[in-house]
């Protein structure tokens, strides 16, 4: 009897400390309001030696009241060692208020020195949960994997999960509403798996080197010209060339944040920079670049526009 008193003991102290260790994905952060996390991805930089964590949650308002997501508090961490501080971060959502009844996703990621972390994950401050990266068992990639490229069609990324295909052949340039407009480019993101996965999507930076309009108002009404017009103002000040700067433009239509199985999403990416152009009396190839850049992936490839 003693003896299957402590093999019972055995049996019920393995089965406690299995219970306890088991990650949970969901918690409540409200009465009636619950957040699961859903994928997470772990991007590893040799190179820089840098580790990014990306991840993609819901949340669920089941309440009778709309849930407010300034109210939404909560901090990536690692759950043995909160004292690392980022390097980077960023959050978006598609609802700043979720009516009741209704849900909507969280997206996020942060960056850190990779100083070997040991359980990462979501930490809930109100309620004092954690939500560890391990319970949806958290995908890796690494730079290794990238591809730089002076076609203007290439696959910029490659690997069991993702393929990011990047076509420039179609960039335009134009001027419109008194801005320089550059359009054509695509990143088309591609889903290889059966899962919905968070996207570590490429961030597009552009810079224009030439004129700021508003410093050269005497020279016409900017907003009313097409390409062909402002093309034909002089900019030269007493015989001297106009002032050239650093510009830097305003992408939209880049952001992918998942993908459902098996999906592809084609990201079609505009530039506008404001109240510039390029010098047209001095054409120079390098004056309209685009930085396709990845912090996590450590990539950066630029490339010029035709103007």
């Amino acid at each position: 009897m003693k003896k299957f008193l402590k093999i019972l003991c055995v049996f019920c102290i393995g089965f406690a400390l299995t219970g306890c260790s088991s990650k949970e994905a969901k918690t409540e952060i409200k009465d009636g309001v619950e957040f699961e996390l859903l994928d997470a991805l772990q991007v590893t930089n040799d190179t820089t030696n840098t580790v990014y964590y990306y991840f993609l949650g819901s949340l669920s308002n089941n309440s009778k009241a709309a849930y407010h997501m300034s109210e939404l508090s909560y901090k990536v961490t690692d759950q043995e060692n909160q004292d690392v501080h980022a390097i980077a971060r960023d959050q978006a959502t598609n609802m700043e208020t979720v009516p009741a009844e209704q849900s909507t996703f969280v997206y996020g990621y942060v960056g850190y020195p990779n100083n070997n972390q040991k359980n990462m994950g979501i930490y809930f401050p109100k309620n004092k949960a954690f939500l560890s990266f391990d319970s949806v068992k958290v995908r890796k990639i690494s730079d290794k994997n990238v591809t730089y490229s002076t076609e203007n069609k290439f696959t910029l990324y490659d690997d069991k999960s993702f393929q990011f295909d990047v076509d420039a052949s179609k960039m335009t340039y134009d001027f419109a509403d008194g801005n320089s407009v550059v359009q054509g480019l695509t990143i088309t993101y591609t889903n290889k798996t059966d899962k919905r996965l968070v996207v570590p999507y490429i961030t597009p930076v552009a810079t224009l080197k030439g004129i700021d309009l508003n410093d050269y108002k005497d020279r016409g009404d900017f907003k009313s010209m097409d390409l062909k017009q402002i093309k034909g103002v002089d900019f030269k000040t007493n015989d001297m060339a106009p002032k050239t700067e650093d510009i830097a433009g305003n992408a939209t239509g880049y952001q992918c944040f998942y993908l459902t199985p098996k999906q592809s999403v084609t990201c079609k990416i505009n530039f506008t920079f404001e109240h510039a152009i390029p010098d047209f009396s001095n054409y120079n190839p390098k004056a309209i670049q685009i930085d396709l850049n990845s912090a996590a992936l450590g990539y950066s490839q630029t490339i010029s526009v035709k103007y």
